[in-house]
């Protein structure tokens, strides 16, 4: 393999690159393949340690081959086709899936707000104590038991009318307290005492949280059934069998921008790559290992109410599930003259080449 690598990066260097490394860019802005396929080796040197082999190949080789059509006249690339692996923690998947919800969420909302005109969209996130590693796996037992009981729950079943509900787990890395971290929650810090430098007491903890998107009545807002935070509190409390108040946070959705805010807050990559693909192999190994077994058979996102029933007419797959290729609304116009590009990932020039 060495070898091989060395006489790509020979070959390549000796004739000018830039006109067949893959540029493919929307609004201006390139989009992170080779951030995301180099982060992807990364996985797979820790499967490999982990002794997954089956996993580690899969993920090595996930998007080593795209094709694109490209409109000859904008140059403006469209995905035709590509080789991608489908395993939960891989960064180009995670990446490819979070589009997809996107898509799909915001194409499922438009409809219902044309269909259902006297519904309105609120975003809850639902949350409880960060925990340790070995408890990450029984913590999302609870989470989704939880869910099980609140969606039963004659009350929320009388509020939603539709819901889409995604997994967010992040790890918090941080030894200490940070001028960034901070500044980001610089108000919660003061109330605590807590400043820059100081010990972070969350420091190699997961944190599992649930966000929604509810589809409620106009009416809720001003019916018997309206509930503060506090009483949300107190629901997610109960169905989750919790002995302690656990954070939730509800919104109203008011405006164009507040709603595509939240379909990009449901839509966020379930976990961070930043966070556990990082530069220690021992501490990556453990993460994964942690998370892979934490997340297997779990079910990240799901419509439901409404929400599914458009889904269904639309005949969606499941967002974590199916085609990872054709997940937006680009395309290339049957009436504009395209060319069908190749790209493969060369090893030893670590980026994508055009054939």
């Amino acid at each position: 393999m060495v070898s091989n690598e060395r006489d790509e990066k020979k070959l390549y260097n000796n004739y000018n690159t830039d006109d067949k490394i893959l540029q493919d860019l929307k609004n201006g802005k390139e989009k992170p393949w080779r951030e995301k396929k180099i982060k992807t080796l990364t996985l797979a040197d820790s499967f490999k340690r982990l002794d997954y082999e089956k996993k580690s190949n899969r993920v090595r080789f996930c998007g080593s081959a795209l094709a694109f059509l490209r409109n000859i006249e904008t140059g403006e690339k469209c995905l035709k086709s590509a080789n991608f692996c489908r395993e939960r923690l891989c960064p180009m998947c995670q990446w490819r899936t979070s589009i997809k919800v996107f898509h799909q969420v915001s194409k499922v909302m438009d409809i219902a707000e044309k269909k259902y005109k006297n519904y309105v969209p609120i975003f809850l996130t639902l949350s409880v104590k960060n925990c340790k590693g070995e408890d990450l796996y029984s913590t999302l037992d609870v989470i989704f038991a939880g869910l099980r009981n609140l969606f039963t729950h004659r009350k929320f079943q009388r509020i939603a009318k539709g819901l889409f509900r995604a997994l967010e787990v992040t790890y918090d890395g941080d030894e200490v307290i940070s001028e960034t971290r901070y500044k980001k929650y610089k108000k919660t810090y003061d109330n605590k005492g807590i400043h820059v430098g100081d010990k972070n007491l969350n420091y190699d903890t997961f944190h599992p949280h649930i966000h929604m998107v509810l589809l409620v009545d106009k009416s809720y807002f001003k019916g018997e059934d309206y509930m503060q935070t506090v009483e949300w509190v107190q629901m997610w409390r109960k169905a989750a069998k919790l002995d302690y108040d656990p954070v939730c946070d509800i919104r109203k959705v008011k405006t164009n921008k507040g709603k595509h805010k939240a379909v990009a807050e449901v839509a966020k990559y379930t976990l961070k790559d930043s966070e556990f693909l990082v530069n220690n192999n021992d501490i990556t190994d453990r993460l994964v290992s942690i998370l892979s077994k934490a997340l297997r058979g779990r079910r990240l996102y799901a419509f439901g109410g409404v929400f599914k029933e458009i889904a269904k007419e639309l005949d969606m797959a499941e967002p974590d599930k199916g085609d990872l290729v054709h997940i937006d609304d680009e395309s290339v116009r049957e009436d504009v003259a395209t060319v069908l590009e190749i790209y493969r990932w060369n090893f030893g020039f670590a980026n994508y080449i055009k054939e």
